[in-house]
């Protein structure tokens, strides 16, 4: 069977140039093109310095696979792994520093799926002009018009301007244009987190009758259950190396032994590149930072954040997932009024204490995230790794063992006095 998606040493550099203490990533090209404007334009005006230091990153380093028609693979790896501008590579976004990348077929990508709308014209427009610019003829558009708009549930605002929309109808409508149209390579970068429940479900099962029919798709989700549903094989990618392609299980295994640079460490400090705002991230326990801890007993996690003075209605979050990566709990600083904008410091490092901890034993995750209402600003998960050892919450002498991990609740068990009344 030949390959529908050939990648063959796919690298991609990027240069870390550092100014008054801030950090920006550029392109090679973009570097020199705008290093040469300045010298033009703004060099006689300003006085002569040192040159910026810059540091290299290998965003991509030597990535090769290829992927069967009708296959759904997941991709999956920490933030700043490469996830994102593998698939801007393959979805020729942007070219390859070394390497080639072949798809046999037509590609659409949605990345940024709100991407190519206007604002003024209505959704029934936008629908054709955004089909248009997939190269889509107007009368196959026609053709599962009435399909697109029931999938993004825009019914009784077809014609109305999109700037009348939600974030989340628009979101919506240009998932749907994206999974109705006929291609044969999908490419989804986070896309199944619009719209509610109910919707990501229909989106996630019509993915599945989409392979059957041949459809290929490259998907990336920070939900892990997502990847394992949807996903038979998967593709880790580490700092930009591919570290493991395999059946899902195995390679979430893998992944979830992490972080890769934890280790079971109780701190964690975030690289250049790979977050703008999060810094550090620490675990502490009773005798102070630990990544070992017992059922009942105080759990904390500290985090340090930077340049986020008069930042509005902004809210640091810490989320726990089990040992195969699903969320039991978020908890969130709105949630006790704390106002993350309101400091005076560049750096502000937040504090959540949990006053018992409310896990059975078993492996953990800790991820972080910075938001702003219900909306997401930045986000590491499964950042740290940790442990909950036997523990005796109830004190009954009857200790807890070792299960794959979940949640207990704080009660007692009585004999009631009577009969029912």
């Amino acid at each position: 069977m030949t390959a529908i998606i050939s990648a063959t040493g796919l690298s991609k550099r990027y240069f870390l140039q550092k100014s008054r203490g801030r950090s920006e990533w550029i392109t090679a090209g973009v570097a020199r093109g705008a290093a040469a404007v300045i010298k033009r334009i703004l060099m006689p005006w300003r006085k002569r310095g040192p040159k910026p230091e810059m540091t290299e990153l290998w965003s991509l380093d030597d990535v090769s696979f290829e992927v069967n028609p009708g296959e759904v693979i997941g991709l999956v790896g920490h933030n700043g792994a490469g996830k994102t501008t593998l698939l801007r590579v393959l979805s020729a976004i942007t070219e390859p520093t070394r390497g080639r990348a072949v798809i046999r077929g037509r590609m659409n990508s949605l990345l940024e799926v709100g991407i190519g709308f206007h604002p003024e014209l209505t959704g029934r427009e936008n629908i054709y002009m955004k089909a248009a610019i997939h190269g889509m003829r107007k009368e196959l558009v026609a053709k599962h018009l009435d399909e697109i708009v029931a999938f993004a549930e825009v019914d009784d605002f077809l014609d109305t301007p999109l700037k009348r929309y939600s974030a989340g109808m628009r979101s919506r409508l240009g998932l749907a244009i994206g999974m109705v149209l006929e291609h044969d390579v999908m490419v989804v970068d986070e896309a199944l987190a619009v719209g509610d429940a109910r919707f990501r479900a229909r989106a996630s099962d019509r993915i599945r009758r989409s392979a059957t029919s041949g459809m290929t798709t490259l998907f990336v989700s920070h939900d892990l259950g997502q990847i394992r549903d949807l996903c038979a094989r998967s593709l880790l990618l580490d700092r930009g190396k591919l570290v493991a392609d395999g059946p899902t299980a195995e390679v979430l295994d893998k992944y979830l032994r992490v972080s890769i640079e934890s280790g079971g460490a109780a701190v964690r400090e975030f690289r250049p590149g790979e977050t703008r705002h999060l810094r550090r991230l620490r675990m502490i326990g009773l005798g102070g930072p630990t990544s070992r801890f017992v059922p009942g007993e105080p759990f904390a996690a500290e985090i340090a954040i930077d340049d986020v003075k008069g930042a509005v209605d902004l809210e640091a979050r810490i989320v726990i997932a089990n040992a195969h990566g699903q969320p039991l709990f978020r908890f969130r600083s709105a949630m006790t009024g704390l106002d993350l904008g309101a400091r005076d410091s560049g750096e502000v490092v937040v504090r959540a204490d949990l006053a018992e901890l409310p896990l059975t034993p078993g492996h953990y995750t800790l991820g972080v995230e910075l938001g702003r209402g219900r909306g997401l600003v930045e986000r590491v998960e499964h950042a740290l790794r940790f442990d909950v050892l036997e523990g005796d919450p109830y004190s009954n002498g009857e200790a807890f063992v070792p299960n794959d991990g979940g949640i207990w609740v704080k009660g007692r068990w009585t004999i009631a006095s009577g009969p029912f009344t």
